[in-house]
């Protein structure tokens, strides 16, 4: 069976103008996070390092967004690598009030996610996470 046809593609693309709104976040707050846990992943304690720093992504929550309308503040924000904040915003990893980290997806991580004293996760807003992505959400 002969696999799929390669799409040919463009050699010049065009552009188009675009007006977007979108939700201004505070990089203060995500900065301050990520260098709290030495941007280091709370659920796999992975620190991405490259020749320009290390690499890690403020992963809110409850979103922003609509619905959602989450604040925009340190307890509201994990420090994650990509992996984990792709996972944790699908709903594929869930933490506990208790910080205790479960994942639908399998693979490794932390069996509690990693709190410093300069960071605390506000638990309401692990609740709205996982009430957000119960498992009738999956079902």
């Amino acid at each position: 069976m002969p696999g799929p046809r390669q799409p040919e593609g463009q050699q010049a693309r065009a552009r188009t103008s675009a007006t977007i709104q979108r939700i201004v976040r505070s990089t203060a707050v995500a900065d301050f996070v990520k260098r709290a846990h030495d941007y280091t992943c709370q659920v796999c304690d992975i620190r991405l390092a490259n020749p320009t720093g290390a690499y890690a992504e403020a992963a809110h929550i409850q979103p922003l967004g609509r619905p959602h309308a989450g604040p925009d503040i340190a307890a509201n924000i994990l420090c994650l690598c990509p992996n984990h904040h792709v996972l944790f915003d699908l709903g594929m990893l869930t933490i506990e009030d208790d910080l205790t980290v479960t994942s639908r997806a399998g693979g490794s991580h932390r069996a509690r996610l990693r709190e410093v004293a300069s960071h605390q996760v506000g638990r309401e807003y692990l609740v709205y996470h996982r009430t957000h992505h119960s498992a009738a959400y999956f079902a």
